[in-house]
């Protein structure tokens, strides 16, 4: 009977034991973060953005994104509702793990409030320092990431006009596939 007792605590022993991985966390308490946006733009523009989405729902603003690993792609989207501006970043990420990965030149942009012009990427980085598997369901993968981004935008009206843009973001929402 003893014997069978410590087979028993032996084994809810290792099943709780977690195999640690350098470039994901894992999300044991099951909680939904907030949504945490910042960016800054400067040059031939100035704007600043903050906002938090309690527990990842939209309200005036949204972020949000995708991972599609088939064409190594990074996706996320930033704006306010109803829109009046929006940043998109696209990244050339292979799978969510943490790392510096570069912009998509020409797939990232810019729509500013005004609206009158638009700015693509020319270069620039995306760095995840945090990527936690929320959970996995008909494979299609929920991960929410921490990370920063910056970059040089050039209008796409009327060249050479550039834009900086720069931020951070944490707890945003990944659909990967």
């Amino acid at each position: 009977m003893i014997a069978l007792l410590f087979l028993a605590f032996a084994g809810i022993g290792l099943s709780s034991c977690k195999k640690d991985n350098d470039d994901n966390d894992n999300n044991n308490n099951n909680k939904i973060p907030d949504a945490v946006f910042s960016m800054n733009v400067s040059g031939a523009e100035s704007h600043t953005f903050n906002f938090t989405l309690r527990g990842n729902v939209a309200s005036a603003n949204a972020v949000s994104g995708s991972h599609q690993s088939s064409l190594n792609m990074l996706t996320m989207l930033a704006t306010n509702l109803p829109i009046t501006w929006q940043y998109s970043l696209v990244a050339d990420v292979s799978s969510m793990a943490k790392g510096t990965y570069d912009l998509k030149p020409g797939l990232s942009a810019f729509s500013p409030p005004s609206q009158t012009t638009g700015y693509l990427a020319v270069s620039g980085s995306v760095e995840i320092t945090k990527a936690t598997l929320y959970q996995n369901v008909s494979n299609v993968e929920d991960w929410f990431i921490d990370g920063s981004f910056s970059g040089t935008y050039q209008d796409s009206n009327t060249p050479p006009n550039t834009i900086t843009v720069s931020g951070s973001f944490s707890g945003v929402n990944i659909k990967a596939q």
